[in-house]
């Protein structure tokens, strides 16, 4: 198997891959993300809850430690058996001396050992660097996705008393792996049932949206105490024009702010103008972009 390569020797410190990460792991993380968002801005996709819940059986999250303590971090993401996203940083103060290529050739490595067949590296458009190191292994931009928050009250919408939300349950499982692979495009054939579950209940916060007696979507709510995230909406497209995404969205902004939440995010691809258009009129702004370089792990 062919896999990129940094060409770069071993710069001064030492690489750790983690299996599970321990609390002092977590805030070390923290602490450099916010150093370097500090300096860079944008922001790091880093899935902070994601990292609390780590398996302690895989490592997914690989550490550069020098002499003053963490200064290099690369998360491994699999949303999908054969595709997996990465996200990393390096401490501004330790930069050019090829401690990202480290991480990043041990996580192409790891993955390449589950029979992944694709990483998406994850850049923020403002950081020029991680868009210069995608580059230079010959990575090219996928596809492109706008993050928004939520900043204003929805536009009016005509309110459909048929439209319900509830939590997903077990039986709700072959339909919402049905509804986000029409939306994503992912082929739901070729997912085991283990991961087929997996898939659709990450989270205890995945829902599915009603039409009187008819499932027509799904759509998860990752929250803590502070910010929530909307993940993996989606309206059957026999159902969609009808105005139920723009209810279940405003509704579901609504509560999560009765409920105390700071902020409340969602992704959008950049090339998909009628979801893009349906949350602007909800209420969120685009607030940043990031870029998905493509890695080809095949041989």
């Amino acid at each position: 198997m062919t896999l990129p390569s940094s060409g770069h020797g071993s710069p001064p410190g030492r690489l750790f891959a983690a299996k599970g990460l321990a609390p002092e792991y977590l805030e070390s993380i923290d602490e450099l993300a916010a150093a370097c968002i500090a300096v860079d801005g944008g922001r790091l996709k880093l899935e902070r809850r994601v990292l609390q819940e780590r398996a302690a059986d895989q490592s997914n999250d690989f550490m550069w430690f020098g002499p003053t303590g963490l200064v290099g971090f690369l998360g491994i993401y699999g949303f999908r058996p054969e595709q997996v996203e990465l996200c990393g940083m390096v401490h501004p103060s330790a930069r050019r001396q090829g401690i990202f290529s480290q991480l990043f050739d041990a996580a192409i490595e790891e993955a390449a050992g589950r029979g992944v067949t694709e990483a998406l590296l994850v850049v923020d458009r403002l950081h020029e660097a991680g868009a210069a190191f995608a580059r230079s292994i010959g990575a090219t931009v996928e596809h492109s996705e706008h993050r928004m928050v939520l900043r204003r009250e929805p536009a009016p919408f005509v309110f459909d008393p048929a439209v319900r939300v509830r939590r997903a349950e077990a039986a709700d499982v072959p339909f919402v792996i049905a509804c986000l692979a029409e939306a994503f495009a992912f082929p739901a054939a070729q997912i085991a049932s283990e991961e087929a579950e997996a898939l659709a209940r990450r989270f205890p916060g995945t829902l599915v949206i009603e039409r009187g007696q008819d499932l027509v979507g799904t759509v998860r709510v990752d929250s803590d105490d502070k910010e929530a995230d909307v993940y993996g909406f989606a309206v059957m497209p026999q159902f969609q024009g009808r105005g139920i995404g723009r209810q279940v969205l405003s509704g579901l902004a609504r509560d999560l702010v009765a409920e105390g939440m700071r902020r409340v995010g969602l992704e959008v691809s950049c090339t998909n103008d009628s979801a893009l258009r349906l949350y602007l009129s909800c209420g969120f702004d685009v607030t940043g972009t990031e870029d998905y370089f493509a890695v080809s792990l095949g041989s």
